[in-house]
Formats: structure tokens, sequence, C-alpha cells
């Protein structure tokens, strides 16, 4: 018997007012790794679907920001606002097939900025905001990815 294993790239988002932290998954779904920024600005939709194309992406899986109580805040409501403008955009094919995932968030930051100090980056590119969101993006993305394996083990869903 043989075990099937899905070839779907996915890609997580770590949505920032000014930057957006880009990952994407390998092709087995299994691993995230840490793509780019992209500027949040006009030109954010169009990017973000040029990305979905060259990387052929699947499934977003967008960061979800709540408080420590499980609550709604500022940012909550900037990225649900991101999210429905993402929907609209990626409506019509050969977008209209990709899935959009929220998924907690809540210590990606906290967890990136840690990990760049453990990992011995220089103090100089800890201090650039995009490292952060970049790695936030991939910590985001590897504990959605990680959960599926724990609910669906052996299955790649």
């Amino acid at each position: 018997m043989y075990l099937q294993i899905s070839m779907a790239k996915i890609m997580g988002i770590d949505h920032g007012n000014v930057r957006i932290g880009i990952a994407v998954s390998d092709e087995s779904s299994s691993i995230a790794f840490g793509r780019e920024i992209i500027l949040n600005n006009k030109d954010v939709f169009a990017k973000i679907k040029k990305f979905v194309s060259d990387e052929s992406i699947t499934q977003i899986v967008l960061g979800y920001p709540l408080t420590l109580k499980g609550e709604k805040s500022e940012q909550t409501l900037s990225v649900e606002k991101f999210e429905a403008d993402l929907r609209i955009a990626l409506a019509e094919p050969p977008f209209s097939n990709i899935t959009i995932i929220r998924w907690d968030e809540r210590f990606t930051s906290k967890m990136a900025s840690d990990s760049m100090f453990e990992s011995g980056m220089k103090k100089k590119k800890r201090q650039q905001k995009g490292n952060i969101d970049i790695i936030s993006a991939s910590l985001m993305l590897q504990s959605y990815l990680d959960s599926r394996k724990k609910f669906h083990p052996g299955s790649g869903e």
C-alpha cells in the first residue's frame, strides 16, 4: 500500500498594517518556510495573487490575532477587513478554488523575536521589523501544519 502524499503548497500570511509576512509550506504541506514581506499598500492583492500563482498555492492560512483573553482587538478588525478584501481579490478563476482559513497567532511575534535572539542573530538584524514578520508568518503556518498532522496522522491532511 502506498502512502498518498498531497502535493499542496499552503501560504501563511501574517497581516500587519505596514508589512505582511509571507510563509509557504513545502509541497507535502509539512514544513513552513518564511519567504518575504509585502508592503501593505494598493498593490498588495496583485502581489499576493502573483505569489499564489507562481507557487501553485492551494490554501491560505491567515494569522488571526486575538487578545490573550481570546477577544477581538483593533488589529483583529483590521485582519477581518483584509480577509474580506482578499476573498474579493481571489473570487475569480483561477483563484476561486483557494481556501482561506483563520489561525490563532497570539504568540507568534513574541516567539519570532525570541527565536531570532536565541539563534544568535545580530541585534541590528533583529531590529529589522520585516524579519519578525517573516518569522511570525512561518511560525504561524508551522503551527497550522503541525495541528493537521496531530488530527489526521499519516494522511497529510
